[in-house]
């Protein structure tokens, strides 16, 4: 096909096809463009993907747009039209593309050949492999395994293998080798943080994942290491995306590096520009993050068409600034901006758009300044943001910790009244028990005690003989009996030796009976319930379950010497042996409860030595 019959817009996109192919046969071009509908984005992707199209996208996302702040760069080139191609879905492109693919090997299979014994030539040597434009050894390598962006299994390679083979290839190609990796210290105001591996990922090491680069001394031109270190930036090891998020997280200048091999100007641009150790020192102390890559790679290729790069190599640098038309009294949302782009040749070195010295003097009077206090003043605001939400959090927590307090001091609070509570209602509890029992020990004491005082009465009328009269001798001898009561009164009573000895308890008992309950009152018959006489005395004291001592109260005592007068029933006071010829006996009390003195009070247990009237007993004294 005829070039003049082209449209101007079909020789441009040819233009930019070759461009990406490293030159190549005009005609496959124009039928690789005319199959993709002169879309030279689907046309590369034809190519670069050998006959396997991407899909076409429902719906393309948006182009990235920078802000272009370029009033301190004279250099660049206008550029009018935009670079944005529509994606156009083909169904010829697969069996061009096979037969296309297959021809191009067979032609270059000698070339390659050749390439490979000059390269093995080259590399013993140590010789810088040298570029001959429009004509250079990498066109010769437009093969299956060796196409930008693809491994030797012909499978795409991610973002940061992209990078890391480009930078391989560069510290190859120039000697140097970044300063990560290099060994060498310097007294920057900033330092960027490296991977471990080789290359410096920046802050977004974690995203791109660590590289695979191995450290290797670095040699120079004639195969001996040199006496000084040639060196290279940091590289960013990740996605261009990544990178531009970087930058605009970290509030860092960043710079974007773009080659093409089809230029004679990369060369020398690579050689003398990133090697220069003015600039890489410039680059390190003013910690600016770096990515890099040649176009003929899909991420640079996306990256050129961001930044609108029309030359190359291609330099540009952005960073966070002030959006335009914006009150000045509100405080705006900074936005990722291209400060400054340079695309052109790199010599001579102090004019050239590309050189070294023009860089380093855009960084230190222009750049610089102009954008380093910005991003201060960006930093200062995002650390008194991340102090106050520090603050406003370690508030929250102390909040936090208070109201946990609080609730626990409440909740302590509350269970404590609670078991306040219970104990108190099982004290109360507890004391209407034993209230209760009182008063029913009460009731029972005061009804054994009136029972018992009715047999008192009874006794007193039917079991307490009177005493014998002078000269009767029915009754038997008479015996006088001295009595000595526990309150210490005594009284003195005459029974015969045939009177029972339960007449002489029953005498004693009668004592204790107050004064208000007269002789001549007391009831003829016993308690109801029981029998009358010593049989029912018998009767009730074994019903009592009591003994003998606790039911009556009282210990009949011979004073001297001492011995017990115990009561037997139907026992005669004649058969007691302490008893014959009268004597003197001694009343001691017995505990009980239900024992009264003759006074109607209670009487304290004898054990203790003092009855409830605070006399002594005879044992006691």
């Amino acid at each position: 096909m005829d070039i003049e019959s082209l449209s101007v817009t079909q020789k441009e996109a040819l233009s930019q096809l070759q461009a990406l192919m490293d030159g190549g046969d005009q005609d496959v071009a124009i039928g690789v463009l005319q199959s993709a509908g002169w879309d030279v984005q689907r046309a590369a992707e034809i190519i670069f993907d050998h006959g396997t199209p991407a899909p076409a996208p429902v719906s393309r996302p948006p182009v990235e747009e920078f802000e272009i702040d370029d009033s301190e760069q004279g250099l660049l080139i206008p550029n009018g039209r935009g670079r944005e191609f529509r994606p156009i879905p083909t169904s010829s492109s697969v069996t061009l593309a096979r037969p296309l693919r297959a021809i191009l090997s067979v032609l270059v299979f000698p070339l390659r050949i050749l390439t490979s014994i000059i390269r093995f030539i080259f590399r013993v040597l140590h010789i810088p492999l040298p570029q001959f434009a429009p004509f250079t050894f990498s066109n010769l390598t437009f093969t299956y395994r060796q196409l930008p962006g693809m491994n030797r299994d012909g499978k795409a390679m991610d973002s940061k293998s992209v990078v890391e083979r480009w930078v391989r290839a560069l510290e190859e190609e120039t000697g140097a080798v970044c300063v990560s990796r290099s060994g060498t210290t310097h007294k920057n105001v900033g330092t960027p943080v490296t991977n471990g591996h080789g290359l410096s990922s920046g802050t977004a090491a974690g995203v791109a994942g660590p590289s695979s680069l191995t450290s290797r001394p670095p040699r120079g031109v004639d195969g001996e290491a040199d006496g000084e270190t040639k060196l290279l930036p940091d590289f960013f090891l990740g996605s261009y995306e990544q990178f531009v998020r970087s930058c605009e997280r970290d509030v860092r200048i960043g710079c974007v590096v773009l080659v093409s091999e089809e230029h004679d100007d990369v060369a020398e641009f690579k050689r003398s520009t990133l090697t220069d150790p003015t600039l890489v020192q410039a680059i390190q102390e003013n910690d600016i993050l770096v990515w890099g890559g040649d176009i003929r790679d899909r991420e640079a290729w996306s990256a050129s068409q961001k930044l609108q790069a029309t030359t190359y190599p291609f330099v540009a640098f952005i960073a966070l600034q002030a959006r335009r038309g914006t009150a000045s009294s509100t405080s705006p949302v900074p936005t990722l901006t291209i400060l400054s782009r340079h695309q052109g040749p790199a010599i001579p070195s102090t004019s050239a758009p590309t050189a070294a010295q023009s860089l380093v003097t855009h960084l230190n009077e222009h750049l610089l300044p102009r954008v380093t206090p910005f991003l201060a003043r960006v930093r200062t605001q995002a650390a008194e943001r991340e102090h106050e939400r520090a603050l406003r959090a370690e508030q929250d927590r102390a909040f936090e910790e208070t109201r946990r307090r609080d609730k626990e001091r409440v909740e302590r609070r509350l269970e404590e009244e609670k078991r306040s509570q219970v104990e108190q209602r099982l004290r109360e509890e507890a004391e209407q028990r034993e209230r209760a029992e009182r008063e029913r020990a009460e009731e029972r004491r005061r009804a054994y005690q009136a029972r018992r005082m009715e047999w008192r009465r009874y006794a007193r009328k039917a079991l307490v003989l009177r005493e014998p009269r002078p000269g009767e001798t029915g009754r038997g001898k008479t015996l006088r009996v001295g009595l000595r009561m526990p309150d210490g009164r005594r009284a003195v009573r005459f029974f015969g030796e045939g009177d029972p000895l339960t007449a002489l308890y029953a005498y004693v008992d009668s004592l204790f009976i107050p004064l208000e309950f007269a002789q001549d009152k007391d009831p003829f018959t016993a308690p109801a319930g029981v029998l009358p006489g010593e049989a029912g005395l018998v009767e009730e004291v074994e019903s009592s379950r009591k003994s003998k001592d606790e039911w009556w109260g009282f210990k009949l005592v011979l004073a001297y010497p001492r011995k017990e007068i115990v009561w037997e029933p139907a026992k005669r006071l004649g058969d007691v042996e302490a008893l014959k010829g009268g004597g003197q006996v001694v009343v001691e009390m017995v505990s009980d409860v239900g024992v009264v003195n003759g006074k109607g009070k209670r009487v304290q247990n004898a054990e203790n030595g003092v009855d409830s009237d605070g006399y002594a007993t005879e044992e006691s004294e």
